[in-house]
C-alpha cells in the first residue's frame, strides 16, 4: 500500500509540474507574440513604405532569437533548480548566476545600468567587431528621454582596416585604447588625421568615415554615442565596401543601374567583384605598406590644435585630445578631464560633453547631481561601485509592475504611469540603485538623480562620460570644500537638518577635498587610526598629569 501511495503521489507531482511549466511557456508565448506585434506596428508607423518589409523580417528574426533565448535560459533554470537549492540549504546566500544578473542590470529594480551582455554585435570579422547597446527606452520607460542615443564600442585588431561606411546617425567618439588613422569625407571635402588615446572626434550623420589600426601591437578601441537622426533609436549602417554579411550597399543596385551608374564596359563579374562582393567582410587586414602610406597622408593632411574660437567662424574638424588639457579636478583621490562645446567646436552642434573620470584605488568622486544633462558613462578599465539615488522606484516595486503596464494597451500604461509618478513627487521614498562595475559596464544617471562612483582598493577606476543635454548644465557637488549646501543661509541650514547651523557648518567643513575622496574603506581605516591616536595622546596626557601632581605635592610639602 504505502508502495502504490508513493507513486501515486509521484504521478500528481509529475502532472503539476508538466502543467506548471505548460502555463509558464504559453505566458512566454503569449509575452512573445506582444512583443512581436509591437515590433510591427512599429514598422508600419515609423518606416517609409520602402523599409517595412524589410523591418517585419527583422522583428520576426528578433522573436526568433528571443524564443531561443528563453529556451535556453529555461533549460539552464531546470539544470541548475537542485544546485541553488542545496546552496541556499547550505546557507551560503544567492547564486553566482543571480549575482551576475544584477552585476549585468537585467532586474527591473535596477534600469540604469547594463552589463556587456547587453551589447548586441552588429559587425564582427577575423579583424575586428563593432558592439551596440540595446536602445535606452527598451530597458526602461525612465530612459525614454534618451531614446535617440545609443552606445557602440569598435575594436579593431593591430594593422586592421574598416572599410568606408556611413550611418544615420551623428557620431561622438572617444578613443580609449591604441593609435590609428581616421578618414571623413564631408562637404566634398576629405580629411584624415591620427588618433590617439585620449582623443575626442566627431562624424556627423551621413559623413563617409574610415580608419585603420597602426599599431602592430595592440587593439584600436574606440567608444562613441550615437544621436539618431531618422528613426530614434534606430540606427542603419552603410557599407560602402564588404562581404556578404554584411553586405556592400553598392551591390544591392539592379546590374542595369550599376553598369549605368559607373559606365562599366567590363563584365559583369568584374563589376560585381570591385563593387563589394568579396568575402573579407568590413574589418580586414592591411599590409604594413597599406599601414605606413594611410599614417603618411594623414601627416600631411593633419590639423593643429582647435582653438575655443575658430578663425571665421569655422571648424577643421579632427582630434581633441582631452588628456592634454588640464584637469577640471584633480587630487590625490581622481582626477576629471572634459571636452564641451567651448573647450572643442565640434561638440557645439550636438549639445554633448564629453569626460575622462579617473578614480584612484580605493577613492570615490564625492557626491553630485547634474542640472540638466543626463550621464551615460561607460567603464573602460577597473572595478568599482556605483550608487545612483532614484525617486523614480519606492522601495519594493519592481520591473514587474512596469512590465504588467507595458502590456495593458498604450493609453492606459501612460495613465498609469502619470499617476505613479504624481505618487512619487508626494514623497514616497527614494530608491538607492547600486551596481557593481568592470570593464564594459555601462550606467545611465538621469539629471538630477545624486550619483557616487567609488574605485576597489586594487585598481584605478576609469570611465568615459558622455552627458547629453551638456548646454547651461551644471555640476553640483553635495560633499566637500565646493559642496553647494554650503552656500545655505544658517536659517535654512537649522531648518533643514534640524540642528544648530554650527553643527551643519561642523559637518560640511570636516572634508577638506574637493571633487574626489577618500572612499569608504579608506575612512573607516584612517577613523581607527585617528582613534588609536587619540587614545595614545590620553595616555600621555595622564602620564604628564601625574607627573605634575607629584611635583606640586613635593613642592608643598617642602615649604
Amino acid at each position: 500500500m504505502a508502495t502504490r501511495a508513493r507513486a501515486t503521489t509521484l504521478l500528481l507531482a509529475a502532472i503539476l509540474f508538466t502543467a506548471a511549466a505548460a502555463a509558464v511557456a504559453s505566458r512566454e508565448d503569449r509575452r512573445g507574440e506582444t512583443s512581436l506585434g509591437r515590433c510591427m506596428q512599429r514598422c508600419e508607423e515609423d518606416r517609409p513604405s520602402y523599409e517595412r518589409a524589410r523591418c517585419l523580417q527583422q522583428c520576426k528574426e528578433q522573436q526568433r532569437q528571443q524564443q531561443q533565448e528563453e529556451e535556453r535560459r529555461r533549460e539552464h533554470g531546470r539544470h541548475d533548480d537542485d544546485r541553488s537549492s542545496s546552496r541556499d540549504r547550505r546557507g551560503e546566500g544567492s547564486s553566482e548566476e543571480e549575482d551576475e544578473r544584477r552585476e549585468q542590470g537585467t532586474s527591473g529594480r535596477r534600469p540604469y545600468v547594463f552589463g556587456r551582455r547587453s551589447f548586441r554585435q552588429v559587425v564582427r570579422s577575423e579583424q575586428g567587431s563593432v558592439e551596440l547597446l540595446l536602445p535606452f527606452n527598451q530597458a526602461s520607460s525612465l530612459l525614454r528621454g534618451i531614446k535617440n542615443y545609443r552606445v557602440a564600442v569598435l575594436e579593431a585588431n593591430p594593422r586592421s582596416f574598416v572599410v568606408p561606411s556611413h550611418i544615420d546617425a551623428h557620431c561622438i567618439c572617444y578613443v580609449a585604447q591604441g593609435v590609428g588613422v581616421v578618414a571623413t569625407i564631408e562637404n566634398g571635402e576629405k580629411r584624415s588625421y591620427t588618433i590617439r588615446q585620449g582623443d575626442v572626434f566627431v562624424a556627423p550623420a551621413g559623413t563617409i568615415t574610415y580608419l585603420a589600426n597602426t599599431d602592430g601591437r595592440r587593439k584600436l578601441i574606440v567608444t562613441k554615442i550615437l544621436h539618431t537622426v531618422s528613426v530614434p533609436g534606430q540606427i542603419q549602417f552603410f557599407f560602402g565596401a564588404g562581404g556578404r554579411n554584411p553586405e556592400s550597399f553598392l551591390s544591392s543596385f539592379s546590374k542595369r543601374v550599376q553598369r549605368a551608374a559607373f559606365k562599366a564596359r567590363i563584365s559583369e563579374e568584374r563589376l560585381e567583384k570591385l563593387l563589394g562582393r568579396q568575402d573579407k567582410g568590413v574589418i580586414i587586414r592591411a599590409s604594413e605598406e597599406q599601414v605606413s602610406e594611410l599614417r603618411r597622408q594623414a601627416s600631411e593632411g593633419g590639423h593643429g590644435p582647435h582653438w575655443p574660437l575658430p578663425p571665421f567662424g569655422e571648424s577643421s574638424r579632427g582630434p581633441f585630445n582631452i588628456l592634454e588639457q588640464r584637469p577640471r579636478f584633480a587630487n590625490r583621490h581622481g582626477r576629471l578631464y572634459e571636452a564641451d562645446a567651448r573647450s572643442f567646436h565640434d561638440l557645439a552642434e550636438h549639445d554633448i560633453r564629453v569626460s575622462l573620470v579617473n578614480i584612484s584605488a580605493g577613492s570615490m568622486n564625492a557626491p553630485f547631481f547634474n542640472t540638466r544633462s543626463v550621464k551615460v558613462a561607460y567603464v573602460l578599465d577597473g572595478e568599482g561601485e556605483a550608487e545612483i539615488v532614484c525617486p523614480h522606484m519606492s522601495r519594493g516595486e519592481g520591473g514587474e509592475r512596469e512590465g504588467r503596464r507595458r502590456e495593458q494597451g498604450k493609453g492606459r500604461w501612460h495613465e498609469e504611469e502619470e499617476e505613479e509618478e504624481e505618487e512619487q513627487q508626494v514623497g514616497k521614498g527614494y530608491e538607492t540603485i547600486r551596481a557593481r562595475l568592470s570593464r564594459g559596464t555601462v550606467f545611465v544617471v538621469p539629471s538630477g538623480h545624486p550619483v557616487v562612483a567609488s574605485a576597489s582598493r586594487d585598481a584605478t577606476l576609469q570611465i568615459v562620460c558622455f552627458d547629453v543635454h551638456a548646454e547651461n548644465n551644471e555640476r553640483m557637488y553635495l560633499a566637500g570644500t565646493n559642496s553647494v549646501l554650503k552656500k545655505l543661509d544658517p536659517q535654512a541650514k537649522e531648518l533643514a537638518f534640524a540642528s544648530s547651523a554650527r553643527e551643519v557648518d561642523e559637518m560640511l567643513n570636516a572634508q577638506q577635498e574637493e571633487a574626489f575622496l577618500a572612499g569608504p574603506e579608506q575612512q573607516s581605516g584612517r577613523r581607527g587610526e585617528e582613534e588609536e591616536d587619540e587614545g595614545r595622546r590620553r595616555r600621555h596626557r595622564g602620564r604628564g598629569d601625574e607627573a605634575v601632581e607629584t611635583l606640586l605635592r613635593m613642592a608643598v610639602g617642602a615649604a
